[in-house]
């Protein structure tokens, strides 16, 4: 903790990292991380991400501020990135840079930076506090709702199975510190816009759904997503296999066609540990959310997936 401390303390150019097809927790990590940064009075830090940062972000002023231009950093910070390759085409720059830092909450990740920090918490923003409270820096409303937002993200409002005693202290602390809940609920959570409900719909309707093992499929081709006017670039989908998983399947996963693959969604009831199987793919993360990339057609994938979910649970 002290020598990663001392380097953010020294380093007057940062340069910090969310990992592609970015989610609540990277995204509110992130912005909170570089509001901290600044408060300590450095010249620089800039934000960075491979995708496009989705619209339903934008409540929080500071994603406009991401960057797609990299220039000269002292230091470089990968925030909430569990792997190497979810920082896309910024991969090579960050291995290759003399000074570099991960902090994360995924157990299961790769130790690819110089110093990695990672604490298994339900969410990376409570590893970013964590950070501000060592460092005596004032956390102030923009910052709290920042990190509140990360919480809620990747505890799914606090009923995710990851959802723990510092959790909740946290976010009372969150809240304390002048959090804007009703923001994050109206600005994120509560909002859909109408392409993305009725692609959804055509998703939820076309799943392919096994009663005898206990698992649902979903596909999101992509000519869905030209039908339906959505962005391919931004992953407006990720938590609709929960609505299977309401259903009593054990497992659900939706495949999404885009340009460099298949992005699957993993999503699991609590005793099924789905980065098991996106660990076969080169994939991971939570038990209960993961994720991966199938370079195969979506046929292809599809079978893919239904195989390494049939082995996992018959040989639970």
């Amino acid at each position: 903790m002290k020598k990663f401390l001392k380097m953010l303390k020294q380093a007057n150019t940062v340069a910090l990292f969310s990992h592609e097809n970015p989610d609540a927790d990277t995204i509110g990590s992130t912005i909170a991380l570089r509001r901290i940064l600044m408060s300590l009075g450095k010249e620089r830090v800039d934000m960075f991400c491979e995708s496009e940062i989705p619209s339903s972000y934008y409540f929080l002023a500071e994603t406009k501020l991401y960057n797609k231009e990299f220039g000269d950093y002292e230091l470089l910070v990968s925030v909430d990135t569990a792997n190497e390759n979810m920082l896309g085409k910024y991969k090579d720059i960050f291995l290759n840079a003399p000074n570099t830092i991960r902090l994360d909450h995924h157990l299961t990740g790769n130790s690819y930076a110089k110093r990695n920090h990672v604490s298994g918490y339900s969410a990376c923003a409570i590893v970013i506090y964590e950070i501000a409270e060592k460092l005596k820096v004032k956390i102030d409303e923009e910052t709290a709702t920042a990190l509140y937002f990360g919480i809620c993200g990747d505890t799914g409002i606090f009923r995710n199975n990851n959802t723990d005693s510092l959790t909740f202290l946290t976010a009372s602390k969150l809240l304390d510190a002048g959090a804007n809940i009703r923001r994050v609920y109206n600005g994120f959570f509560d909002k859909k816009t109408v392409p993305t409900v009725k692609m959804t719909s055509s998703c939820l309707l076309n799943a392919k759904l096994n009663d005898n093992v206990g698992y649902a499929i979903l596909t999101a081709p992509k000519e869905d997503y030209e039908k339906f006017g959505v962005n391919p670039e931004i992953d407006v989908l990720g938590n609709v296999p929960n609505t299977y998983l309401s259903c009593g399947y054990k497992i659900a996963v939706i495949l999404k066609e885009k340009e460099d693959g298949i992005h699957c969604s993993l999503r699991s009831k609590f005793e099924f540990d789905v980065s098991k199987i996106a660990g076969c793919f080169g994939g991971g993360g939570h038990k209960n959310a993961s994720g991966c990339i199938i370079n195969a057609s979506l046929e292809q994938a599809e079978i893919l997936m239904a195989q390494a979910i049939e082995k996992y649970l018959r040989g639970r």
